[in-house]
Protein backbone atom coordinates (compact mmCIF):
# COMPACT_ATOMS: atom_id res chain seq x y z
CA UNK A 1 0.00 0.00 0.00
CA UNK A 2 1.51 3.16 -0.90
CA UNK A 3 1.50 5.77 2.12
CA UNK A 4 3.32 8.85 0.52
CA UNK A 5 0.19 10.63 -0.18
CA UNK A 6 -0.96 10.81 3.74
CA UNK A 7 1.76 13.69 4.01
CA UNK A 8 0.77 14.63 7.32
CA UNK A 9 0.77 11.06 8.97
CA UNK A 10 4.36 10.58 7.50
CA UNK A 11 5.43 13.92 9.11
CA UNK A 12 4.03 12.60 12.96
CA UNK A 13 5.76 9.37 12.33
CA UNK A 14 9.14 10.59 11.20
CA UNK A 15 9.01 13.36 13.86
CA UNK A 16 8.02 10.83 16.40
CA UNK A 17 10.92 8.67 15.36
CA UNK A 18 13.50 10.87 15.40
CA UNK A 19 12.57 11.31 19.34
CA UNK A 20 11.88 7.42 20.57
CA UNK A 21 14.26 4.97 21.46
CA UNK A 22 15.17 1.90 19.19
CA UNK A 23 12.31 0.11 20.23
CA UNK A 24 9.72 2.45 19.70
CA UNK A 25 11.11 2.72 16.34
CA UNK A 26 10.90 -0.78 15.90
CA UNK A 27 7.48 -1.20 16.78
CA UNK A 28 6.63 1.88 14.63
CA UNK A 29 8.24 -0.03 11.67
CA UNK A 30 5.88 -2.34 12.27
CA UNK A 31 2.66 -0.84 12.45
CA UNK A 32 3.29 0.82 9.50
CA UNK A 33 4.68 -1.99 7.17
CA UNK A 34 3.08 -4.57 8.44
CA UNK A 35 -0.31 -3.49 9.64
CA UNK A 36 -1.83 -2.48 6.51
CA UNK A 37 -1.26 -5.87 4.90
CA UNK A 38 -2.69 -7.99 7.97
CA UNK A 39 -5.51 -5.93 8.12
CA UNK A 40 -6.62 -6.46 4.98
CA UNK A 41 -6.19 -10.01 5.17
CA UNK A 42 -8.61 -9.86 8.14
CA UNK A 43 -11.19 -7.65 5.94
CA UNK A 44 -10.20 -4.47 7.07
CA UNK A 45 -10.33 -1.52 4.80
CA UNK A 46 -7.07 0.25 5.26
CA UNK A 47 -7.60 2.86 2.99
CA UNK A 48 -10.69 4.23 4.94
CA UNK A 49 -8.51 4.06 8.06
CA UNK A 50 -5.45 6.01 6.41
CA UNK A 51 -8.19 8.40 4.75
CA UNK A 52 -9.51 9.17 8.41
CA UNK A 53 -6.13 9.43 10.22
CA UNK A 54 -4.85 11.83 7.79
CA UNK A 55 -7.64 14.13 7.86
CA UNK A 56 -7.77 13.45 11.61
CA UNK A 57 -3.44 14.23 11.85
CA UNK A 58 -4.35 17.90 9.19
CA UNK A 59 -7.34 18.90 11.35
CA UNK A 60 -4.55 18.48 14.39
CA UNK A 61 -2.11 20.33 13.28
CA UNK A 62 -4.17 23.28 11.65
CA UNK A 63 -6.31 23.74 15.28
CA UNK A 64 -2.93 23.21 17.36
CA UNK A 65 -0.32 25.83 15.33
CA UNK A 66 2.37 22.99 16.39
CA UNK A 67 5.18 21.93 14.54
CA UNK A 68 5.14 17.68 14.37
CA UNK A 69 7.74 17.97 16.64
CA UNK A 70 5.71 20.22 19.10
CA UNK A 71 2.56 17.47 18.70
CA UNK A 72 5.14 14.61 19.72
CA UNK A 73 6.15 16.51 22.52
CA UNK A 74 2.58 16.65 23.96
CA UNK A 75 1.78 13.59 23.14
CA UNK A 76 4.67 12.30 25.07
CA UNK A 77 3.86 14.22 27.97
CA UNK A 78 1.00 12.18 28.70
CA UNK A 79 2.22 8.88 27.83
CA UNK A 80 4.80 9.79 30.93
CA UNK A 81 2.44 10.57 33.15
CA UNK A 82 0.33 6.85 32.65
CA UNK A 83 3.57 5.46 33.30
CA UNK A 84 4.04 7.18 36.54
CA UNK A 85 0.72 7.82 37.51
CA UNK A 86 -1.15 5.43 39.87
CA UNK A 87 -4.34 3.47 38.05
CA UNK A 88 -6.79 5.90 39.42
CA UNK A 89 -6.12 9.54 40.31
CA UNK A 90 -8.28 11.31 42.89
CA UNK A 91 -10.02 13.91 40.94
CA UNK A 92 -8.41 17.14 41.90
CA UNK A 93 -4.77 15.61 41.06
CA UNK A 94 -6.53 14.71 36.91
CA UNK A 95 -7.59 18.33 37.05
CA UNK A 96 -4.35 19.51 37.94
CA UNK A 97 -2.18 16.89 36.20
CA UNK A 98 -4.34 16.23 33.17
CA UNK A 99 -7.53 17.72 32.18
CA UNK A 100 -5.98 21.47 33.00
CA UNK A 101 -2.59 20.19 30.71
CA UNK A 102 -2.52 22.02 27.50
CA UNK A 103 -1.68 18.94 26.36
CA UNK A 104 -4.78 16.87 27.15
CA UNK A 105 -7.13 17.88 23.77
CA UNK A 106 -4.65 17.25 22.19
CA UNK A 107 -3.96 13.48 22.79
CA UNK A 108 -8.37 13.21 22.77
CA UNK A 109 -7.72 14.34 19.20
CA UNK A 110 -4.91 12.37 18.18
CA UNK A 111 -6.65 9.17 19.43
CA UNK A 112 -9.51 9.48 16.46
CA UNK A 113 -6.75 8.73 13.63
CA UNK A 114 -4.92 5.91 15.40
CA UNK A 115 -6.47 4.19 18.44
CA UNK A 116 -8.65 1.37 17.31
CA UNK A 117 -11.72 1.92 19.60
CA UNK A 118 -12.02 5.56 19.20
CA UNK A 119 -12.34 5.46 15.74
CA UNK A 120 -15.15 2.80 16.39
CA UNK A 121 -16.86 4.86 18.90
CA UNK A 122 -16.70 7.55 15.96
CA UNK A 123 -18.55 5.31 13.38
CA UNK A 124 -20.73 4.16 15.96
CA UNK A 125 -21.69 8.11 16.69
CA UNK A 126 -22.21 8.88 13.01
CA UNK A 127 -24.28 5.71 12.54
CA UNK A 128 -26.57 6.52 15.14
CA UNK A 129 -26.89 10.23 14.85
CA UNK A 130 -27.38 9.55 10.81
CA UNK A 131 -30.40 7.44 11.67
CA UNK A 132 -32.13 9.97 13.05
CA UNK A 133 -34.96 11.37 11.19
CA UNK A 134 -35.02 14.97 12.99
CA UNK A 135 -34.16 17.79 10.60
CA UNK A 136 -33.51 19.68 13.65
CA UNK A 137 -32.66 19.00 16.81
CA UNK A 138 -30.64 19.90 19.80
CA UNK A 139 -27.02 17.52 20.27
CA UNK A 140 -24.76 17.40 23.48
CA UNK A 141 -21.68 16.63 23.76
CA UNK A 142 -20.53 15.68 27.20
CA UNK A 143 -16.93 15.67 27.95
CA UNK A 144 -16.35 16.87 24.08
CA UNK A 145 -12.41 16.97 24.55
CA UNK A 146 -11.28 18.34 21.02
CA UNK A 147 -15.21 18.16 19.86
CA UNK A 148 -14.31 15.80 16.93
CA UNK A 149 -17.70 14.01 17.52
CA UNK A 150 -19.97 17.27 17.45
CA UNK A 151 -17.96 18.72 14.50
CA UNK A 152 -18.80 15.27 12.96
CA UNK A 153 -22.41 15.23 13.44
CA UNK A 154 -23.12 19.10 12.83
CA UNK A 155 -21.19 18.39 9.71
CA UNK A 156 -23.66 15.99 8.52
CA UNK A 157 -26.88 17.21 10.43
CA UNK A 158 -26.65 20.83 8.98
CA UNK A 159 -30.11 21.83 10.87
CA UNK A 160 -28.69 20.46 14.47
CA UNK A 161 -27.67 22.50 16.64
CA UNK A 162 -24.81 21.18 19.00
CA UNK A 163 -23.36 21.99 23.17
CA UNK A 164 -19.89 20.99 23.65
CA UNK A 165 -19.50 20.64 27.44
CA UNK A 166 -15.86 19.53 29.39
CA UNK A 167 -14.61 20.12 32.38
CA UNK A 168 -10.90 20.89 30.73
CA UNK A 169 -10.48 24.40 30.32
CA UNK A 170 -7.96 23.72 27.62
CA UNK A 171 -10.29 21.30 25.79
CA UNK A 172 -13.26 24.07 25.51
CA UNK A 173 -10.99 26.03 23.69
CA UNK A 174 -9.61 23.84 21.51
CA UNK A 175 -13.14 22.49 20.86
CA UNK A 176 -14.57 25.90 19.86
CA UNK A 177 -11.01 26.77 17.38
CA UNK A 178 -11.89 22.94 15.94
CA UNK A 179 -15.27 24.11 15.23
CA UNK A 180 -14.64 26.98 13.60
CA UNK A 181 -11.95 25.45 11.04
CA UNK A 182 -14.92 22.62 10.36
CA UNK A 183 -17.32 25.74 9.95
CA UNK A 184 -19.81 24.71 12.13
CA UNK A 185 -18.81 27.20 15.09
CA UNK A 186 -22.17 29.31 13.96
CA UNK A 187 -24.15 25.96 15.31
CA UNK A 188 -22.02 25.29 18.15
CA UNK A 189 -21.82 26.23 21.61
CA UNK A 190 -18.60 24.99 24.27
CA UNK A 191 -18.76 25.44 28.15
CA UNK A 192 -16.44 24.40 30.61
CA UNK A 193 -19.24 21.89 32.82
CA UNK A 194 -19.96 19.72 35.63
CA UNK A 195 -21.82 16.62 33.98
CA UNK A 196 -23.52 15.81 37.12
CA UNK A 197 -25.26 19.36 36.82
CA UNK A 198 -26.30 20.26 33.39
CA UNK A 199 -27.64 23.58 32.51
CA UNK A 200 -30.07 22.70 30.34
CA UNK A 201 -33.81 22.85 31.07
CA UNK A 202 -35.63 19.15 31.47
CA UNK A 203 -36.67 17.19 28.40
CA UNK A 204 -34.85 19.64 26.21
CA UNK A 205 -32.05 17.72 24.66
CA UNK A 206 -32.67 15.57 21.79
CA UNK A 207 -29.12 13.86 21.26
CA UNK A 208 -26.50 13.33 24.06
CA UNK A 209 -23.43 11.56 23.35
CA UNK A 210 -21.39 10.84 26.29
CA UNK A 211 -18.39 8.84 25.12
CA UNK A 212 -15.75 7.65 27.37
CA UNK A 213 -16.95 9.91 30.03
CA UNK A 214 -19.25 8.53 32.82
CA UNK A 215 -15.66 6.94 34.04
CA UNK A 216 -13.91 9.82 34.57
CA UNK A 217 -16.84 10.85 37.42
CA UNK A 218 -16.83 9.93 40.62
CA UNK A 219 -20.76 9.12 40.61
CA UNK A 220 -21.58 7.92 37.31
CA UNK A 221 -25.28 7.03 38.89
CA UNK A 222 -26.03 10.87 39.51
CA UNK A 223 -24.74 11.67 35.69
CA UNK A 224 -27.05 9.22 34.04
CA UNK A 225 -30.09 11.03 36.48
CA UNK A 226 -29.06 13.96 34.77
CA UNK A 227 -28.89 12.74 31.54
CA UNK A 228 -32.66 11.84 31.94
CA UNK A 229 -33.57 14.65 33.29
CA UNK A 230 -32.42 16.57 29.80
CA UNK A 231 -33.29 14.07 27.56
CA UNK A 232 -36.55 14.47 25.37
CA UNK A 233 -39.13 12.13 24.98
CA UNK A 234 -38.04 10.43 21.97
CA UNK A 235 -34.46 11.70 21.86
CA UNK A 236 -31.26 9.19 22.51
CA UNK A 237 -28.75 8.89 24.12
CA UNK A 238 -25.08 7.02 22.49
CA UNK A 239 -22.95 6.36 25.35
CA UNK A 240 -19.39 4.35 25.18
CA UNK A 241 -17.64 3.17 28.44
CA UNK A 242 -14.49 0.72 28.90
CA UNK A 243 -15.11 -2.27 30.91
CA UNK A 244 -12.52 -2.96 33.74
CA UNK A 245 -10.39 0.50 32.74
CA UNK A 246 -6.69 1.18 34.62
CA UNK A 247 -6.46 4.48 33.32
CA UNK A 248 -5.33 7.34 35.93
CA UNK A 249 -8.09 9.66 34.81
CA UNK A 250 -10.50 7.44 35.34
CA UNK A 251 -12.56 7.80 38.88
CA UNK A 252 -14.90 4.69 38.41
CA UNK A 253 -14.70 0.81 36.45
CA UNK A 254 -17.47 -1.15 35.00
CA UNK A 255 -16.88 -4.41 35.70
CA UNK A 256 -19.60 -6.07 33.16
CA UNK A 257 -22.82 -5.05 30.91
CA UNK A 258 -24.91 -6.14 33.66
CA UNK A 259 -23.93 -3.62 36.24
CA UNK A 260 -24.29 -0.59 33.29
CA UNK A 261 -27.48 -1.80 33.07
CA UNK A 262 -28.63 -1.23 36.53
CA UNK A 263 -27.03 2.26 36.15
CA UNK A 264 -29.44 2.90 33.59
CA UNK A 265 -32.40 1.58 35.03
CA UNK A 266 -31.76 3.35 38.56
CA UNK A 267 -31.35 6.91 36.21
CA UNK A 268 -34.79 5.88 34.24
CA UNK A 269 -32.81 5.12 30.77
CA UNK A 270 -34.29 1.92 28.88
CA UNK A 271 -31.36 0.48 27.14
CA UNK A 272 -31.84 -0.28 23.88
CA UNK A 273 -29.26 -1.66 22.26
CA UNK A 274 -25.96 -3.00 24.51
CA UNK A 275 -22.69 -4.02 22.73
CA UNK A 276 -19.02 -4.88 23.87
CA UNK A 277 -16.56 -4.76 21.48
CA UNK A 278 -12.71 -5.59 22.33
CA UNK A 279 -9.87 -3.58 21.00
CA UNK A 280 -6.09 -4.06 21.31
CA UNK A 281 -4.55 -0.78 20.86
CA UNK A 282 -1.26 0.22 22.91
CA UNK A 283 -2.17 2.56 25.46
CA UNK A 284 -6.41 1.91 25.78
CA UNK A 285 -8.55 0.33 27.77
CA UNK A 286 -9.25 -3.27 25.67
CA UNK A 287 -13.23 -3.30 26.24
CA UNK A 288 -15.69 -1.41 25.32
CA UNK A 289 -19.59 -1.31 25.95
CA UNK A 290 -21.37 0.79 22.89
CA UNK A 291 -24.83 1.40 24.10
CA UNK A 292 -27.99 3.29 22.78
CA UNK A 293 -30.82 4.37 25.43
CA UNK A 294 -34.10 6.19 25.95
CA UNK A 295 -36.17 7.55 28.99
CA UNK A 296 -38.54 4.58 30.14
CA UNK A 297 -42.26 5.51 29.55
CA UNK A 298 -42.77 6.16 32.90
CA UNK A 299 -39.71 8.67 33.47
CA UNK A 300 -41.06 11.19 30.91
CA UNK A 301 -41.25 14.70 31.84
CA UNK A 302 -44.48 15.85 31.89
CA UNK A 303 -45.33 17.67 28.34
CA UNK A 304 -45.10 21.56 30.02
CA UNK A 305 -41.46 20.92 30.58
CA UNK A 306 -40.71 19.92 27.83
CA UNK A 307 -38.40 22.46 25.01
CA UNK A 308 -37.14 20.60 22.09
CA UNK A 309 -36.77 23.92 19.58
CA UNK A 310 -35.53 25.90 19.82
CA UNK A 311 -32.25 25.73 21.84
CA UNK A 312 -32.17 24.90 25.35
CA UNK A 313 -32.66 27.19 27.93
CA UNK A 314 -29.23 27.86 29.90
CA UNK A 315 -28.73 29.05 33.25
CA UNK A 316 -27.87 32.40 33.62
CA UNK A 317 -24.94 31.63 35.45
CA UNK A 318 -23.49 29.19 33.10
CA UNK A 319 -24.28 31.27 29.66
CA UNK A 320 -21.39 33.36 30.01
CA UNK A 321 -18.88 30.58 29.30
CA UNK A 322 -21.37 29.93 25.62
CA UNK A 323 -20.12 30.93 22.49
CA UNK A 324 -22.99 33.08 20.88
CA UNK A 325 -24.00 32.45 17.23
Amino acid sequence: MRLACYENCLRLFHAYADSAPLWERALLSAYVGIGPPVARLLGGNTGTVWQQAESIITDLFAVSELTPKGVVGALRCYTKLRREAAQHLPFEQACEHIYDQSFYPLVTHFTFAFQSSAMARLRFVRRIAAAMAFSEAIVVDLGCGSGVMLAEVLQAKAGWTGFGLDISRASVAYARRLAEHKRVGRRSHFQRCNIADLPFVTGSVDLVIASEVIEHLPEPRAALTEIARVLAPGGFLVLTVPVESHTPAHMNSLTNEAEFNALCREAGLSVQSLSSKWHLTFGDDPRHLFAVAQLDKGSEPAADSVYSLPPPQISSAASSGIVSS
